[in-house]
């Protein structure tokens, strides 16, 4: 009989004490006042020259092979 009272008072103790500590050890945090919405604005992407500088340049290359690989010979 004392063994089955000394667990139901554990389990008894054991509840309280969940119940006692379910807050946490944190302080508690009061709002002081309500405070506006942050508004977040992103900055405009900076643009880039390097979308027009590669089409130019593998054109030039393009260029540059059409005129090296001439089949015309003047060496007849």
């Amino acid at each position: 009989m004392t063994y089955l009272k000394s667990l139901v008072l554990a389990a008894a103790a054991a509840t309280l004490a969940s119940q006692a500590v379910a807050g946490g050890f944190a302080p508690v945090v009061v709002d002081a006042a309500p405070v506006a919405p942050v508004e977040v604005v992103e900055p405009a992407a900076p643009r880039s020259t390097f979308g027009i500088l590669l089409p130019l340049a593998l054109l030039g290359g393009l260029v540059a092979l059409a005129v090296a690989s001439d089949d015309e010979s003047e060496d007849e």
